[in-house]
């Protein structure tokens, strides 16, 4: 049988070992140790998940952190999965078991199988398959739940991008294989907090240029995302980080750390692993083509249309004009008033079948009659021409950078406000009477 990883979920961004992913086979419910707004986290479920972060963790090669350190990082990530599963429920965000089964599909695909192998493969790895399940569900109803009220609230203008590339002073295309620790601010800290979290900051980049392992700090102190992977960011194209950490990544050789970057969020410290790649000029072959189009309409049936196409692919072969039998005949109303002209075009852009066609002629040629989803076409190709997509590359690029760096800010500052405005008790054995947030 094929042995699981977690790593095989990370293509929907799923950080299951944290959530109780690795659910084992039913077990007595023990003890509520956590009630989060009108919901519950049991000891059974913060075994589970501990586990399973050991387990991670051992794979990884990390010494890990003392277990009341991991547990407490454990407890705390699957508070933040309950609140954001019970926002969706409240935003009447479903995830009905035809999609769950397409999800589901879809992962046992990635992974060389179909979806009877991939249940046997977790059961095969001591994991309830329906537990599994049901965690896959919650993360799509959270990242349907982020795409809704952040994503969805995010704008890159075309200032934003020409703002980014004037400032951008590294290689966009360089890559960083980087490590991240965070230390983060609560939202409205006044100034002693930021003092103490930036002394912590300052204590970890000791600890780190001394010899202390970084994937083992991170574990036991990062608030970031990835604090659990011991702060692994994985490999990150520069325009796609934060500028702070593209520029910071710039000026470190592999193994070497950052110094403190300070952002409203906390305090963050990169590490850099390894370098690779920089910036190759793109280019695209265009075809400038054009077509006469016949349909078939109310007084023309499939073949009457091809007799017509064949007729007028005669007359242009005798030498009459392209531009005036396209005016005349062609049903294509983009093009019909321009002569059929279509203009230079990158490949993608027409039907396949069309694309196929005119692929194969060379310019000045012209092809038989042949057909498509749209009818009978004619088409020619005038011109071919490479052009130079650098900059429209970089621009996309840079679009989707800005976004994506948007989406991310928001994002954290939209958790941590969900995370303070729930109700949060906890029923640990040391602070039972202890509990957080608004009632």
């Amino acid at each position: 049988m094929k042995p699981l990883s977690v790593r095989m979920f990370q293509t929907l961004g799923l950080l299951l070992l944290v959530a109780g992913f690795g659910a084992r086979a039913a077990e007595p419910v023990d003890r509520i140790i956590v009630v989060v707004n009108d919901g519950v986290i049991l000891q059974s479920e913060l075994d589970q998940a501990l586990e399973e972060a050991q387990r991670q963790i051992r794979e990884r090669g990390i010494a890990a952190p003392p277990e009341e350190a991991l547990r407490a990082q454990v407890l705390e990530r699957q508070i933040l999965q309950k609140v954001q599963t019970q926002r969706a429920q409240q935003a009447g965000i479903r995830v009905d078991d035809r999609e769950l089964n397409e999800v589901l599909n879809n992962i046992a695909r990635q992974n060389g199988m179909n979806l009877a192998e991939f249940a046997d493969a977790v059961r095969s790895d001591g994991m309830d398959y329906l537990a599994v399940r049901e965690q896959i569900r919650d993360q799509v109803m959270i990242q349907r739940l982020k795409a809704r009220e952040v994503d969805s609230r995010v704008t890159v203008t075309d200032q934003d991008v020409d703002l980014f590339l004037a400032s951008q002073g590294v290689d966009q295309d360089a890559e960083y294989h980087l490590s991240h620790i965070l230390i983060a601010i609560p939202e409205g800290a006044n100034a002693e907090t930021r003092d103490q979290a930036r002394a912590e900051a300052e204590d970890l980049v000791k600890r780190i240029r001394a010899g202390e392992d970084f994937a083992e700090l991170a574990i036991a102190h990062s608030d970031g995302q990835q604090a659990l992977q011991g702060g692994d960011l994985g490999w990150r194209r520069s325009a796609d980080l934060p500028q702070l950490f593209a520029e910071a990544a710039a000026k470190l050789a592999p193994g070497q750390t950052s110094d403190i970057i300070e952002t409203s969020g906390g305090f963050h410290i990169v590490h850099l692993t390894e370098q690779r790649g920089g910036e190759e000029r793109k280019t695209v072959t265009e075809t400038h083509a054009r077509h006469i189009l016949v349909q078939t309409n109310a007084v023309r049936d499939d073949d009457q249309a091809r007799l017509l196409a064949r007729d007028i692919y005669n007359r242009l072969l005798e030498g009459e004009d392209f531009a005036e039998l396209a005016k005349q005949y062609s049903d294509d109303p983009g093009s019909k008033n321009n002569g059929g002209d279509l203009g230079y075009q990158p490949p993608g852009v027409f039907a396949p079948e069309f694309q196929v066609r005119i692929d194969q002629l060379k310019p000045g040629e012209l092809s038989p009659p042949f057909r498509t989803q749209f009818g009978w076409h004619i088409a020619g190709v005038i011109d071919r021409r490479d052009r130079d997509t650098t900059e429209e590359t970089r621009r996309a690029r840079a679009r989707s950078a800005i976004g994506n760096r948007k989406a991310a800010e928001e994002y954290d500052v939209w958790l941590r406000r969900l995370r303070n405005e729930a109700y949060v008790e906890y029923r640990l054995p040391s602070d039972a009477q202890a509990a957080d947030g608004d009632a």
